[in-house]
């Protein structure tokens, strides 16, 4: 699973197929320890949480923040991964 951005304590990763599927997704780690799992926005939509273990919410607002503002690039390796979006 390639990791796709890092920004401080936050990476940004995208699983490939098989084990991974639609809709676009990206998984942020925080920590040591922290995950949140956020679908990528698409067409003007924002990012959406969709799975969040051992965050606090500031760093959950922080990580869908950083997938907001990185959407494109974002939207751009989930294609590049699975050939679709």
């Amino acid at each position: 699973m390639p990791v796709v951005i890092v920004s401080g304590r936050f990476r940004l990763k995208i699983f490939g197929p098989p084990r991974e599927h639609p809709p676009p997704h990206v998984h942020v780690e925080y920590g040591p320890t922290g995950l949140s799992v956020i679908r990528i926005g698409r067409q003007g939509e924002p990012p959406m949480l969709w799975e969040s273990y051992n965050m606090k919410d500031r760093d959950i607002a922080k990580a869908l923040e950083l997938v907001e503002h990185h959407t494109v690039s974002l939207l751009a390796a989930w294609e590049r991964i699975h050939g679709q979006r």
